[in-house]
């Protein structure tokens, strides 16, 4: 994974750096092309001054053009050189060259310059010579010539032209037909340094600021090398700092990778030597990475390239092979994070299916326990009911206590079927409630006597303990009255051989605001430390009691806990196995602006308000 890794991004570097390469080709040529004209014989002032206007108002480096000058060989070796006077459209003789211009003069009395100018003739200079692509051994500028099958047509053929990188400035034929008359166009460096090079570099290596690449055009000529542009500040203040890859940027295409090219330092002693063979940069044909017009370097003297510009890149991390083992290591973060994610995943499918599979257990068991809720009323009825008709009732005595049992039977079966009503009213949050002011001492009473049968039927003593001028609670009175039976019919069942309920209704003031306690309490089985947590979640029933002959729905406690939340109260329990259960209700003592307050924020209504009673519906 990171050879492939390190592969796609030396490839994208090495991609990179030639565009890079070739745009400066094409900005330059694109210049030198507009400012040619038609005659061979000879420049006209005017012209070219309307051409260098013509370009400057079209071309958004207008800057980049610094002076343009017109020689033409003649007979003698002195031919002078003509500067272009702008705006006034003419041409000044200089007295002498230029000393910056002496390679270029040098380069253009070459005889073998002057020929290399015409299209698509290749220069062949002899070693030691000056001139356009003249050579040492060794040197950057050398070439193989390899016959190529067919002629390639004169629009393939780069015009031959030159830079002279010191200065800079460029030497182009002045017309696309002849070479007997040159322009020299001196470049601005400001321009390049500020403008055009940053425009590359941006175009192919991202913003300076979030770029993997710093990347600096250098100039081999000095040690340690000169700095041209840099797209970081600090470039080149460490001259051992590693360089990942260096491409001239003018002559044949020659790449140095961070394998040949290790530091800065190293850039000017590997200056002339030419591409390794078999290198995907080396140039195959002489016209290579170039842009209608091949801007060959000029070279003087035995150190013929020591002014090559090149392209230097560098990775932010130190190297791409640090980068290529920082995306290793990225990788492999991302790798393990998507194990963890399928670890997770796998964990939550085993888990909702568990809960899956005992939710369904659960419903089960709440079938069985309806069913025989439902069963054992249903009989009794069904029984008594036989009796009257098959004339067994013989007194008025005997009929009164079979219409009293059908009665209780009928309650125990609707009791049954509003608790499911209610709780599937809860699931679908379509319960209302009537809220009003209600006295707990009357809805204890109310309770009991609504379950002196069942109470009597199963031999419990009830030991009824409230305190007296209790304040009034704000709450819907059939719903707190349910709520309270559910945790009287839970006692009956689980009190045990001990037959005693204690009810008991008391206030707690230490809170704000003050508390109404209601509280169930039996000296039955108890429940385990570790279920106490679960019997309030809805079809829920401890093991022990499946297996015990007591049969219920497990929707009792579940109703209790939602009731006593929707009055703005809470449901607690304490438990000690064997030693019995004491469920208790909270519930707030609220003023009459609080109750308004209440009722408001459950988004229901107040109703028939006056100044003995006020209720209100909650719709949950």
């Amino acid at each position: 994974m990171s050879e492939a890794a390190s592969t796609r991004m030396q490839t994208s570097l090495q991609d990179s750096m030639m565009n890079f390469r070739l745009d400066l080709a094409r900005e330059l040529a694109t210049m030198c092309l507009q400012l040619q004209g038609e005659n061979a014989a000879s420049v006209e002032a005017k012209g070219l001054a309307q051409r260098v206007e013509e370009w400057q108002r079209t071309s958004s480096l207008s800057g980049l053009l610094l002076n343009v000058y017109e020689w033409k060989r003649g007979e003698e070796d002195g031919a002078p050189l003509l500067r272009l006077i702008m705006p006034q459209a003419h041409f000044e003789k200089m007295a002498v060259w230029p000393a910056e211009f002496d390679g270029a003069h040098e380069a253009l009395l070459s005889t073998s310059f002057t020929a290399a100018g015409q299209r698509g003739k290749p220069s062949s200079v002899g070693p030691g010579s000056v001139g356009l692509g003249s050579v040492g051994p060794g040197s950057v500028g050398q070439r193989q010539t390899r016959k190529v099958a067919g002629a390639r047509s004169e629009r393939e053929q780069p015009i031959l032209g030159a830079i002279d990188q010191s200065v800079p400035i460029l030497i182009v034929p002045a017309t696309r037909s002849g070479a007997s008359v040159w322009l020299l166009v001196e470049l601005d460096r400001v321009v390049l340094r500020d403008r055009l090079f940053p425009q590359l570099s941006e175009r192919y290596f991202g913003d300076s600021r979030s770029s993997e690449y710093e990347v600096a055009v250098v100039s081999a000529g000095s040690e340690p090398p000169q700095i041209l542009f840099s797209s970081g500040s600090g470039f080149g203040a460490d001259a051992n700092r590693r360089i990942d890859a260096t491409l001239n940027l003018f002559g044949a295409p020659a790449l140095r990778t961070g394998t040949t090219q290790s530091s800065l330092d190293s850039i000017r002693a590997a200056a002339g030597y030419p591409p390794a063979l078999g290198s995907r940069m080396a140039a195959s044909e002489p016209n290579m990475g170039f842009y209608k017009i091949r801007f060959d370097p000029i070279h003087s003297g035995n150190n013929s390239h020591d002014r090559d510009w090149q392209i230097v890149v560098t990775h932010r991390t130190g190297s791409v092979a640090a980068a290529v083992a920082r995306l290793r290591y990225q990788n492999l973060e991302i790798s393990f994070g998507v194990l963890l994610v399928l670890a997770s995943s796998v964990a939550m499918i085993v888990f909702n299916s568990q809960r899956a599979r005992r939710l369904a257990t659960l419903q089960m068991d709440f079938v069985a326990g309806v069913s025989h809720e439902l069963r054992t009323p249903v009989a009794a009825i069904l029984s008594i009911s036989e009796n009257i008709v098959d004339g067994v009732v013989a007194n008025e005595e005997q009929l009164l206590r079979y219409g009293s049992m059908i009665r209780n039977q009928a309650r125990q079966l609707q009791h049954l079927v509003e608790q499911v009503l209610r709780f599937a009213a809860l699931r679908r949050r379509t319960t209302s409630y009537t809220i009003r002011r209600i006295k707990i001492a009357g809805l204890v009473d109310e309770v009991l006597e609504n379950m002196a049968a069942l109470i009597a039927a199963s031999g419990f003593t009830v030991e009824r303990e409230v305190e007296p001028n209790l304040p009034e609670v704000t709450a819907d009175f059939g719903v707190l009255s349910q709520c309270v039976q559910n945790l009287i019919t839970n006692a009956i069942k689980y009190g045990g051989q001990n037959k005693w309920i204690g009810l008991r209704a008391t206030v707690s003031r230490r809170s704000t605001p003050a508390l109404i306690n209601v509280t169930v309490e039996d000296h039955g089985i108890g429940i385990d430390a570790e279920e106490l947590k679960h019997i309030f979640e809805p079809f829920y029933r401890s093991p022990k009691v499946i297996e015990s002959p007591v049969h219920g729905t497990g929707l009792g406690l579940a109703l209790a806990k939602n009731f006593a939340e929707a009055m703005g109260g809470w449901l607690t329990v304490v438990s000690q196995p064997g030693k019995g259960s004491a469920f208790t209700i909270h519930l707030p003592v609220e003023t009459e602006i609080e109750m308004q307050s209440v009722i408001a924020k459950a988004g229901g209504r107040v109703e028939n308000v006056d100044s003995e009673l006020s209720s209100g519906t909650r719709e949950l």
